[in-house]
């Protein structure tokens, strides 16, 4: 046990001294770098004061002594670099105990700064290295370790003065010191350096001191550790060891024996190393006892992963046979599809090399498979078996009854080889689910059948409806549309959607608010979930009855509607026209009425009025009677217009030219137009063709046209156009009387036709003039409308005269 304590002790001890040799090595060189960094500052900073000393005599002292002295004077005291700097840095540093300052020169006036061997060596490195500004390092110079700073001295132009020619040197320099040395020198030439010579031989010995006692301290030290460590290792150490001997002996009593303890010096190791050694042995039988233990377990590992791997792979076939049964139901058509690629798939995964279908609906009938494979028949009371669900397994056949949950579909067959294990009784509940799963593919597309036929026939009735109709979302975009609703949502559009985009119904057709569209009927039904009904009147004057049906949104849709639209412009326009014909008739026949019991006073006031007129001989008396006879007069032109409204002049079948009729309408108006400064253009093709109508008639009716518009005109500004074109089959032919007046109120558009419905001032106009042109235009079979583009558009419709027709003479 002292071998081992010692041991220890002196490992520990030599370990501890060389830390504190390196710790001492470790201060004296910071203590040395600290000296050179102090030093360094020291002579930098004795050296800049030198730099600002000289630069102070260079550049301000000897120019303004230049200026002060005569020509050849020079005072050395004050203009002189060298001189000055010695003086200074002397007075400073009187003693030379903190530094010392020479600046030497190679050939100085002075020979007591001639520079010496040692700085003569120190010049040679600045020679050497023109780069070398500053030298700075501890060596030893005279025995004495110093640190030394130096910096090369080189004259410029301004030094040449002194130090050049000696015939341009200044006398007092030259009576001072002679010309002999001091003089010739150049500039840029190194002459010389200034020196910073400061002592550290003390300080160095100080470091030495320092590092000396630190080493005795250190030394004192290890030995208090040294022998506090030698108390407390007793106490922890070897009574620890002894421990563990005791240990090994109580539980190894075998291996460790009953032998006397050794009382060597070692004696305590050697027994620890006994007992580990017996340790290592138990553990070294125990590890092959474990090894033969892994080796039987790896093999029962090895082959329960076999068997679950063959189950796994089982599995993985069972669900591949499933997938593969919906992927059939989804590719097949009818129920002879889906069976034959079934029963090929079910054989395949059970081994069996045979199989059939009893199909219990539709009159039974089978499926086999192979196709030309003809399996047994099926047992007598296999319709039990399939009603009960019994799962039968035979020794070569299995019978699996194909079912949903209430409902019995038929019976699968598979047969296995004579010379094969046969079907195997543990998968029974793998059979009876593929019984189900098969019974509810074809529940499945039994129902998608039902569900296709019954789409096919909703879409043929949806098609077959002529009117559009369409299902729309919330945006107004065609979910589904039949094919009048689809081509008119495209002869609507703006313009043709892109190839994959949706065509739209526009919101003016929906009877959503839109400028181009004005709904003639507002909703017979509240909006809400009810339908609504809407008549919506587009541009061109095609008329539309809209129904318009909400359906219930789902959750997560948006809200979708059923759309029902039914052309009724012909229905509208007849109606117009019945209402414009009966308001007609009912004011003729007032007319007709009024004009035969006014007509008769009119003419005996007439009568009278021409007897007075005989009579009469005062001047203002003639006045007032010719006020009477005009205002009876205009009486009875009124009355003339209304018998012409009540019993219109029959109307000539034609023909009529009416390239000729607008040409002399617009030679007779052209006179009038001028004279208001309108504007009258006629546009008449030469190939049109003759209309079927009462030119007179029809003369009576442009006329009034022409006349409404010269009035609607502004004057010098004012245009009225004249035009005719046939339509595209040459059965029309269409005139058009515009201008470019302020057009008629929409207010006002409805009611136009209507007898006594004038826009004229009071006076101007009776309101009968196109009430008879529509009375006309309706008594030779044609048509005339009204509109506004930048003013009046007047269009009159005639049919042309396809064969012979001939004008009738009254």
């Amino acid at each position: 046990m002292k071998t081992l304590k010692h041991r220890f002790l002196v490992g520990l001890s030599v370990s501890m001294a060389a830390l504190g040799i390196f710790f001492a090595v470790l201060i004296s060189m910071n203590l040395r770098d600290q000296l050179v960094t102090d030093t360094e500052r020291k002579a930098s900073l004795v050296l800049s004061q030198v730099e600002a000393v000289q630069a102070y005599v260079r550049e301000v002292l000897r120019p303004s002594m230049y200026e002060l002295l005569p020509p050849d004077a020079f005072i050395l005291e004050a203009m002189s670099t060298s001189f000055v700097t010695r003086k200074v840095m002397s007075d400073l540093n009187a003693h030379g105990d903190q530094f010392r300052y020479r600046r030497v020169a190679l050939g100085a006036r002075n020979p007591d700064y001639e520079a010496d061997a040692f700085e003569r060596a120190v010049m040679e490195r600045f020679a050497a290295d023109p780069q070398l500004t500053r030298l700075e390092e501890i060596t030893a110079r005279g025995g004495e370790d110093v640190f030394v700073a130096a910096r090369p001295v080189r004259f410029d132009a301004s030094c040449l003065r002194c130090h050049g020619d000696p015939a341009e040197a200044p006398r007092a320099l030259l009576a001072r010191y002679g010309d002999d040395r001091g003089f010739w020198r150049h500039a840029g030439e190194l002459v010389g350096l200034d020196m910073v010579t400061v002592p550290v031989a003390g300080a160095l010995g100080q470091i030495k001191g320092k590092t000396i006692s630190f080493l005795s301290l250190f030394a004192l030290g290890l030995a208090v550790f040294y022998l506090t460590l030698q108390v407390f290792f007793d106490r922890l150490v070897v009574v620890n060891l002894r421990r563990v001997t005791d240990v090994m002996r109580r539980y190894f009593p075998k291996e460790a024996g009953e032998a006397p303890r050794i009382t060597t010096d070692e004696g305590e190791i050697e027994e620890i190393y006994a007992g580990i050694d017996a340790l290592a042995s138990r553990l070294k039988e125990a590890r092959e006892n474990i090894e033969d233990h892994a080796q039987n377990l790896e093999r029962k590992v090895a082959e329960r992963t076999l068997e679950l791997g063959r189950e796994a792979d089982e599995r993985r076939s069972d669900v591949a046979l499933f997938v593969e049964l919906l992927s059939i139901l989804n590719l097949s058509q009818t129920r002879a599809e889906l069976l034959v690629a079934a029963l090929s798939r079910i054989a395949g995964r059970f081994g069996a090399n045979a199989a059939a279908y009893e199909c219990e609906f539709s009159g039974g009938g089978s499926i086999a498979w192979p196709h030309d494979a003809a399996p047994p028949p099926p047992p007598a009371d296999w319709r039990r078996l399939v009603a009960d669900g019994e799962l039968v397994l035979a020794d070569q056949a299995a019978l699996i009854p194909v079912r949903t949950t209430d409902v019995s579909r038929g019976l699968l067959r598979l047969y296995f080889p004579a010379d094969g294990p046969g079907p195997d009784p543990e998968a029974a509940d793998l059979y009876r689910a593929i019984g189900q799963q098969l019974g509810i593919a074809l529940e499945n597309l039994d129902a998608i059948t039902s569900l296709l036929a019954q789409n096919a026939l909703l879409g043929s009735i949806f098609d077959g409806i002529s009117d559009p109709l369409a299902l729309l979302d919330s945006t107004s975009g065609i979910i589904m549309a039949n094919a009048p609703a689809r081509e008119l949502a495209l002869a609507l559009c703006d313009q043709p959607p892109r190839p994959g985009q949706t065509p739209r119904l526009p919101a003016r057709l929906l009877g959503d608010p839109d400028p181009d569209a004005a709904a003639d009927a507002g909703q017979t039904t509240p909006a809400g979930d009810g339908p609504v009904f809407t008549t919506v009147t587009l541009g061109g004057g095609r008329s539309f009855a809209v129904t318009r049906y909400p359906l219930a949104a789902s959750t997560g849709q948006s809200r979708r509607f059923v759309v029902y639209a039914r052309e009724n412009t012909a229905e509208r326009r007849m109606l117009e026209q019945l209402r414009q014909t009966e308001k007609l008739v009912a004011v003729g026949k007032l007319a007709a009425g009024l004009a035969h019991e006014i007509n008769n006073p009119l003419g005996v006031i007439v009568c009278y009025a021409e007897l007075l007129r005989q009579s009469l001989v005062d001047p203002q008396a003639l006045d007032d009677l010719s006020v009477i006879e005009r205002h009876a007069t205009m009486a009875k032109k009124v009355l003339r217009d209304l018998l012409d409204f009540a019993r219109p002049r029959p109307a000539k079948p034609g023909p009529c030219d009416l390239g000729a009729l607008l040409a002399g309408l617009a030679r007779i108006f052209e006179v009038q137009g001028q004279a208001r400064r309108v504007a009258l253009t006629a546009n008449v093709p030469d190939d049109l063709p003759l209309a079927k109508a009462d030119a007179s008639a029809l003369e009576q009716v442009l006329s009034n046209l022409l006349l409404n518009a010269l009035d609607a005109v502004a004057p010098g500004t004012g245009r009225i156009t004249l035009s005719a074109a046939a339509s595209g089959d040459r059965q029309q032919v269409v005139l058009a009387v515009a201008d470019n007046g302020p057009g008629i109120p929409a207010n006002d558009l409805p009611h136009i036709f209507d007898p006594f419905f004038t826009t004229k001032d009071a006076g101007r106009g009776s309101g009968l003039g196109l009430a008879v042109a529509y009375g006309l235009m309706r008594d030779m079979g044609g048509t005339i409308e009204v509109a506004n583009a930048d003013g009046a558009v007047f269009t009159l419709t005639l049919p042309a005269c396809v064969g012979p027709c001939q004008e009738e003479t009254p």
